[in-house]
């Protein structure tokens, strides 16, 4: 089947709606596209949009480019019961916006078809509010890059050596099924980076991986981080899950699992309300 090819939509300074009732959107294969390789639908300097539907909009994640649906400089953006699937990179970006309420989206991506796919990304927004969706990705659920306030992974910022900075992030009501890292924060180990008031609550489910839980931040630090009511437990009852922080000022409260806490560099930090699994991991370590 022919796909749609790379379409854009600017300058628009009302309120607008858009529409995907019924059917699918479907990206032109990679072969068919080669003009530009960093979007397929971009949305620009469109106030008061709002994206919504009951169709698919389908990437052909396995002929990989970076967006497949990019709004840019769109405040005031609502995008509402759409699904997404087989993601080129990322299913849906939003860059350089203000208030965004991202609600009652499935983002699909089958690992082996949709190659290092993300869910969200988040760059240099503020206000974003993402409620009641369901996403299954090969990387990222949710990655935020730079600069946002207001916000499940605050990844990869800082590698450019920018002065960047991500606060006031909040993750709660979750439940993962076979993630990788359930709550993750990494920054690139250089000083221009600054992560503060991230709290992750109520974080339930099942992790692949021994560390359920990875903070890890450069010298800098990240301060006011707070991780209360986690209950991530491994999928191999003969590895129990763990979580590991670095460079870390915070506090946890009613933590169930992982039972296991590395802490390397973490000041001023408050552990109250553990809750410890017996198992050859069951420990806290501070160094």
């Amino acid at each position: 089947m022919k796909g749609i090819l790379s379409m854009l939509l600017c300058g628009i300074m009302k309120p607008i709606r858009i529409q995907c009732i019924l059917g699918t959107l479907l990206a032109p294969t990679r072969n068919a596209w080669r003009t530009c390789s960093r979007r397929w639908l971009h949305i620009l300097d469109v106030h008061g949009l709002t994206f919504d539907g009951s169709g698919v909009i389908n990437g052909q994640g396995q002929d990989w480019w970076a967006n497949a649906l990019l709004f840019e400089r769109c405040d005031d953006l609502l995008i509402s019961g759409l699904t997404h699937i087989n993601g080129p990179g990322s299913h849906i970006y939003v860059v350089h916006s203000q208030n965004t309420t991202i609600s009652n989206v499935k983002i699909y991506s089958p690992a082996g078809i949709s190659h290092n796919t993300d869910g969200i990304d988040l760059t240099n927004s503020v206000g974003v509010n993402i409620l009641d969706s369901v996403m299954s990705t090969e990387e990222h659920l949710l990655e935020i890059i730079k600069f946002l306030e207001s916000l499940l992974s605050v990844g990869s910022i800082g590698e450019g050596r920018q002065t960047e900075f991500v606060e006031h992030v909040i993750v709660s009501n979750c439940i993962f099924n076979g993630a990788d890292s359930a709550a993750r924060i990494k920054t690139w180990p250089k000083d221009a980076v600054k992560v503060s008031n991230v709290t992750f609550s109520n974080i339930y489910g099942t992790c692949i991986s021994e560390n359920a839980v990875v903070l890890d931040c450069a010298k800098i630090g990240c301060d006011n981080i707070t991780l209360n009511q986690i209950n991530i437990t491994s999928i191999d009852p003969s590895k129990p899950a763990s979580a590991v922080c670095n460079n870390v000022h915070g506090k946890t409260t009613n933590i169930v699992s992982p039972s296991a806490l590395l802490f390397e560099r973490c000041d001023d930090l408050q552990i109250s309300g553990l809750t410890h699994i017996n198992g050859p991991r069951s420990y806290i370590y501070c160094s």
